[in-house]
């Protein structure tokens, strides 16, 4: 074989060669494109808190909107899986990642503290937030949500302190380096003796860690309690008065409202007050204190006679 034909043979293998891993290639990549969009969806379904089967409504729909617009596309988006099984394990993968990257960052911590809060949620099931911040060696500060760990049974102090020592273990904290505890101000948090925070206090005592560590209790839940005493009872109830008597007529909200859009009042409308969520009452307080300088007393006046 000739010097030219031995060229030639090298040229056309290799261009051979370039041909198949260019479409290993483009195979390569459309599959990640597919896997990609399954991914993109399932984040969205877990962020809006939609059950999984919706995956298979919501590629029923992308499939009439192609067919409609591009049906050349409907072959690529027919691969793409949403089905319940897979947005389940794309999910529980996306969270194992997340997971690995706030273990990742929280070993990173020179100093660190934690925020416990525990709540009852619709089904009388109590539900134990905890929050971490923490400082690196470069004095970035990061704050994340650790975990939310329901209580099954008692919420005692022991039972919080379990719960934080576990969650503790589980994203493999350092506790030498916790500096602070923050709570919610529930009996069984500040408890001096078997509070939550006084029992992780101990325990990291015990552990030969010699740092000081800081408690702090939320007292809003205390000045809301304030508010029902005498004094304060007797402001409240005329506020509410005024203030459903505007919101619970029609006309006499709209009238309201012209009202203020007149005067240029910085707020544009009442508040409702609600037994339920206490944090109302100094939101309520606030918007009746500023739209008082601006109304005149004629109209506080005649919602009262209402």
């Amino acid at each position: 074989m000739s010097v030219a034909e031995r060229k030639e043979v090298i040229v056309k293998l290799s261009g051979n060669f370039q041909k198949s891993t260019s479409l290993f290639r483009k195979q390569t990549t459309e599959a990640d494109k597919v896997t990609r969009a399954s991914y993109k969806v399932s984040r969205l379904l877990a962020r809006r808190i939609k059950p999984f089967t919706d995956g298979d409504f919501i590629k029923e729909c992308i499939m009439v909107v192609i067919d409609s617009l591009c049906p050349e596309k409907r072959s690529a988006l027919e691969s793409v899986s949403l089905s319940p099984r897979t947005v389940c394990r794309r999910i529980e993968e996306m969270s194992d990642s997340v997971n690995d990257s706030l273990k990742t960052c929280c070993s990173n911590f020179d100093a660190f503290s934690l925020t416990l809060n525990e709540s009852t949620d619709m089904k009388d099931t109590a539900q134990l937030a905890i929050f971490i911040r923490g400082v690196t060696a470069a004095l970035q500060v990061y704050e994340e949500f650790l975990q939310l760990v329901p209580l099954h049974g008692t919420t005692t102090g022991q039972d919080i302190f379990d719960a934080v020592l576990q969650c503790v273990k589980q994203h493999s904290l350092d506790l030498s380096r916790l500096v602070c505890v923050t709570t919610d101000g529930a009996p069984s948090m500040t408890g001096k003796k078997k509070g939550a925070a006084s029992l992780l206090v101990r325990h990291c005592e015990a552990a030969g860690h010699t740092q000081p560590i800081h408690k702090v209790h939320c007292i809003i839940h205390q000045e809301s309690l304030c508010s029902k005493s005498a004094n304060l009872t007797d402001v409240m109830s005329v506020v509410v008065k005024v203030v459903n008597s505007i919101l619970s007529r029609s006309l006499n909200h709209r009238q309201f409202q012209a009202l203020t859009d007149e005067v240029n009042a910085h707020y544009g409308d009442m508040l409702y007050f609600c037994e339920v969520r206490w944090l109302s009452h100094g939101a309520m307080l606030s918007s009746v204190c500023a739209c008082r300088k601006r109304s005149p007393p004629s109209s506080v006046k005649e919602s009262l006679r209402c």
